[in-house]
């Protein structure tokens, strides 16, 4: 399984994970942001800011994991991607929005450092270096949506849900006896909401997983038995 490489920052111990916003900077670049960082802790739960408010600045996970959230006309709930530790949110800024276009929600208690829009930016006029490196890293973000898109787009939702698991797995996975673990709770709700597909459908999914023996459930704990077939099915590597 393949594990996501980290870089520590030093304003706060907190992770910066690989082909992010900041983890291409040096230890004097990250310095720059010292005086303009803030934590905040958010319970479980907690919404960090709704879909329509003021985009404030840009959060960074600290530790827990938070999930970026829409809402449909009916108000039903559309997880559109979970974060972990060192993941950002609110990324709105960079296109000059006036509010937040996702709603944000701790899955589980959380830390958060913040940065305020204008004091951001203030530090990207003044140092070129770091501006530069930043733009390059919304690029690999922007290409990896893309890429994700466009395989998404063209899996039915039996391929979708392999493919939903197979990363969680990568990015959220622990190796244990009989497989992988996913190291977070997620509902079956919660994978329908990611997925966009009903509750009752994401229920059939993982049982038909389940008897062809690519994943076990036990209680709330997801593991999965074969990360080879479950990419494979989720036209990863193709």
């Amino acid at each position: 399984m393949v594990k996501v490489s980290n870089s520590v920052c030093g304003i706060c111990n907190c992770v910066i994970k690989d082909n992010t916003l900041f983890s291409a900077l040096s230890s004097d670049e990250i310095d720059a942001f010292k005086d303009v960082v803030r934590t905040s802790f958010h319970p479980k739960k907690d919404m960090i800011y709704m879909e329509g408010d003021d985009c404030r600045g840009l959060y960074v996970v600290r530790a827990g994991r938070v999930k970026l959230i829409r809402s449909s006309k009916d108000g039903r709930e559309h997880i559109v991607k979970l974060l972990g530790p060192g993941e950002i949110l609110g990324l709105e800024v960079f296109g000059g929005v006036a509010k937040y276009e996702l709603g944000a929600v701790a899955m589980e208690d959380a830390d958060l450092c913040f940065m305020a829009t204008r004091d951001f930016f203030s530090i990207l006029k003044r140092e070129g270096a770091i501006a530069v490196k930043i733009a390059k890293a919304l690029g690999v973000e922007l290409l990896d949506a893309y890429k994700k898109i466009g395989t998404l787009g063209l899996l039915n939702a039996r391929e979708k849900l392999a493919h939903l698991l197979y990363t969680l797995a990568t990015e959220y996975g622990e190796q244990v006896k009989g497989g992988v673990r996913l190291q977070l709770t997620l509902s079956r709700l919660d994978i329908a909401e990611m997925l966009g597909i009903t509750q009752e459908t994401s229920i059939r999914l993982l049982k038909s997983f389940k008897e062809d023996g690519i994943l076990a459930i036990k209680r709330k704990e997801i593991i999965i038995a074969s990360m080879k077939r479950l990419a494979e099915l989720g036209g990863i590597g193709a």
